[in-house]
This record gives structure tokens, sequence and C-alpha cells, in this order.
């Protein structure tokens, strides 16, 4: 497989070009590669509004406003995996929602391929953890028109080698390193992480019934009893399932049942 490395003026130094290991057919083949940049999903979203093609990944060492749900800030220092991949799926908006668990899907099945013994889940509705501490997560940002989808950004970041993190997260984040011990290259990571994207994005896009199923099976919530917040209502109850349409199926306290959308709320607590 080739790669193109192309530079877009004004947005940083590009500083590398992935070197073509990675057995994608779609995803990687065009990477845009910087040392720092303030977002590389907002740069991404220039380019896919600009015709870029599906798969092109937009990379950097370092974002200084990373974003994550809710405009919350990300953390996005050196020696993390910061990227952005364009995607252009024959999709209904509203099931970009989905892109998201699948994302997170990604960052979990690259991380037990990689180190089957470290216990790496998902966390509803764009985590992935690891031992219930954030190792990674998924922003998914879309153009839409007339209820269609014209393009999708995901924006990726996974703790790698990040061995320190500031207050609160040093209480609720972790890094590859720091549950393995050891460094792990990043671009071996990310040869891994856009392998195991391609291949659930076109299952996905041809069976979503198949996704769902490793959903579950690395869901961190099924069968416990959680918080979710929703506007300013917090809902208590216990998971039963997440469902075609990747909501959260909750057993409230009160017996009934609610299905929470990705878009609804989020986890408290």
């Amino acid at each position: 497989m080739n790669y193109e490395l192309i530079e877009a003026k004004g947005e940083g130094e590009i500083s590398q070009i992935m070197s073509p290991t990675s057995d994608t057919r779609v995803f990687g083949k065009r990477v845009y590669s910087y040392s720092k940049v303030e977002s590389t999903n907002d740069i991404a979203y220039t380019l896919a509004e600009q015709g870029a093609e599906e798969g092109t990944v937009v990379i950097a060492i370092e974002q200084t406003e990373g974003k994550g749900r809710v405009d919350h800030y990300w953390f996005s220092p050196p020696r993390g995996l910061w990227l952005s991949l364009i995607l252009r799926p024959l999709m209904v908006s509203s099931s970009i929602s989905q892109l998201s668990l699948l994302g997170a899907l990604g960052i979990t099945t690259s991380i037990k391929r990689m180190f089957p013994l470290l216990s790496s889940g998902i966390r509803w509705p764009n985590d992935a953890v690891i031992n219930g501490k954030k190792i990674g997560g998924v922003l998914c940002r879309a153009k839409n028109e007339q209820r269609k989808v014209v393009f999708v950004i995901m924006g990726i970041g996974v703790n790698v080698n990040i061995e320190e993190f500031p207050s609160p997260l040093c209480f609720t984040a972790t890094s590859l390193k720091r549950e393995t011990g050891c460094y792990v290259p990043e671009e071996t990571f990310q040869h891994c992480l856009l392998e195991e994207l391609e291949r659930l994005y076109f299952s996905f896009l041809d069976d979503s019934s198949a996704l769902l199923q490793e959903i579950r099976l690395f869901s961190s919530l099924l069968g416990k009893q959680i918080k979710v917040k929703i506007n300013q209502e917090e809902l208590t109850g216990l998971v039963q399932d997440i469902d075609e349409k990747g909501r959260l199926v909750l057993r409230l306290e009160s017996g009934i049942q609610r299905r929470i959308g990705p878009e609804e709320g989020c986890i408290s607590g």
C-alpha cells in the first residue's frame, strides 16, 4: 500500500509520514502529520469540506485545544496518539452516534490485540477503559444535508506513553505505559488501530448487528448499577443492554426501562 504526505499550509509543521506497514485498504492512505496543532478534528473537517477522500488521517504529536464530548478540553500532550479520520458513510444522520461506539471498540480491540492480558473495555458512549480508568476516547463530528451524512470526522485520542496527568485526570485516566510498565511505540499502536477501525467500519456498513455483538462483549457497564446524567436529571439503574441503535438500556430503580441515546446523556460519578 502506498502512503502520500500532503502539506496543509498554515496549520503547523509536518513532522512525519506513516510508514506503509498497516494492512489497510482505505484508512491511512493519505496522512497529514503535524508536530503541534490546535485540533486535528478541525483540520480534518476543513479537508473533508475540500473533498478529501474517505480514510484520510490527520495526526499530531500534540494538540493545544483538543476536544472531548460537550466541548470538554481533551488533554493532548506529546506521547499520546491524537488523530482524526475522515469517513464518508452512506447513512442517515441519526446513526452517527453509533460511530462513536465503533471508535471506542476499535481502541479496545487494538489494546486486546497488542496486550491480551490487559482488561480493556468500552464505557458507553465513547470511551475505552482499562480497569475502570480512561485510556482513550472518541468524538465524532458530522456534516449532514437533508438528514443524510455528507462526511464524519472521527476524532480519537489514546493515552499511549503519558506518565503524568494533571488533577483531576490523575484519578480517572491511565495510559498504556502505566498499565504495561514499558514504552509502547505510538506508530505501532497507530497501525494496529487503523487496521481495527477499518475492519469494524466496513463490517458495520455491511451488517451493524455484528458490531453490536462486539460492543456488548467488550462493554464495561453491562450488568452494573450506574448513574446517568441527562441535562439536569440524574438517573440510577441497572444496565441491561446496548440496543441496535447504540442506546443504553437502563432498568431504573422504579422498575421502568429507559433507553438513552449516546447524544442524550453521559455516565456520572
